[in-house]
Order: structure tokens, then C-alpha cells, then sequence
């Protein structure tokens, strides 16, 4: 009975310690990369990365076919207004907040391929902001501080696909 109970002791404190560990990495990681990231290159701008090789390390396992730009942003001052051509090779927008989740997306594939070709611009706004205040596209963000970042495939003319990354734009909405 005493080896059951020792058993069951052992059981409860790994669940616990799993679940609590899976609770607070992805906020304790997302907090590191956005300390270190804003310090480097500040925040609410875009900052485009060198094509990865096996020492990039900018983006956690960074695919060697893809460009990367990121753009660390804080809503505390306000909305900014994002702005990125959209090229005809795979390239994506994904935002996310500070536990790591993907709150929202744009990309050229599938049900959006007709954006190829235009320029995507998105005003990213706070969780305390009325997306009816703003023209256009809009995205809300559900934390103040978060990550934005860009991909676009380095397969191809991959010339093309950085120029892409480097005409957008991540700065405070006009």
C-alpha cells in the first residue's frame, strides 16, 4: 500500500510538472527572443534575415529553402502598418503573440492566390483597439508585444523573392 501510494505521489507531480512546464516554456522562450531581438535590431521595424545556413539560428529551425524578415512589434505607442509585396513563389505572414501562438495569417496559396502580385497591408492593432477605427486590412493582435514574421521561398529566383522582403515595411500606422 505504502509503494501505491509512493507510485501515485510520483504520478501527480509528473503531471503536474509536465503540465506546468508546458504552460510557461513557449511564454519563458517567446519572452528571451523578444528581449534579444528588440535589443538587436529594436522593435517595430522590419529586419531581413541572410539566407539560413547551418548556423542561423534568428528563427528556431530555420528551413534553408525559405527567406526570412521579422518584424518585433509593441502596440504600447499604438497601431503600425504593415506593408509587403507579394510574390508569385511561395511567401507567408504569420503573427504571433508572446505564448507563441499563431493568432492570424496572410499568404499566396490556395484560397489567396489572387493576392499574388499586389502589396499586402495590414494595420496591426491592440486587443483594446475597435478594428471599425481603421480602413483596410486589418488584424488584431491579443497581446500588446508580439512577432510578425515573413517567409518567402528561397527555390527558385530567389533574387526576385528577396527584393520582396526587402520592399515591405513594418514601422507606426500613419
Amino acid at each position: 500500500m505504502k509503494l501505491l501510494k509512493w507510485l501515485l505521489g510520483i504520478a501527480v507531480c509528473a503531471w503536474a510538472g509536465q503540465y506546468l512546464l508546458a504552460l510557461f516554456i513557449p511564454n519563458l522562450m517567446m519572452e528571451s527572443l523578444y528581449a534579444v531581438g528588440s535589443r538587436q535590431f529594436g522593435s517595430n521595424q522590419l529586419t531581413v534575415s541572410p539566407l539560413p545556413d547551418e548556423s542561423f539560428r534568428a528563427v528556431v529551425r530555420p528551413s534553408p529553402d525559405l527567406l526570412y524578415a521579422s518584424c518585433i512589434y509593441n502596440l504600447e505607442n499604438g497601431p503600425i502598418q504593415i506593408e509587403a509585396p507579394i510574390p508569385a513563389r511561395y511567401w507567408s505572414m504569420q503573427f504571433y503573440q508572446m505564448n507563441t501562438d499563431n493568432y492570424a495569417g496572410i499568404t499566396n496559396q490556395r484560397d489567396e492566390r489572387d493576392r499574388v502580385g499586389t502589396v499586402a497591408k495590414v494595420t496591426l492593432i491592440g486587443r483594446d483597439d475597435s478594428p471599425r477605427d481603421y480602413p483596410g486590412e486589418v488584424i488584431q493582435s491579443p497581446t500588446q508585444r508580439g512577432i510578425m514574421l515573413l517567409r518567402a521561398s528561397a527555390i527558385g529566383d530567389r533574387a526576385r523573392q528577396q527584393a520582396a522582403l526587402e520592399a515591405s515595411r513594418c514601422g507606426p500606422a500613419q
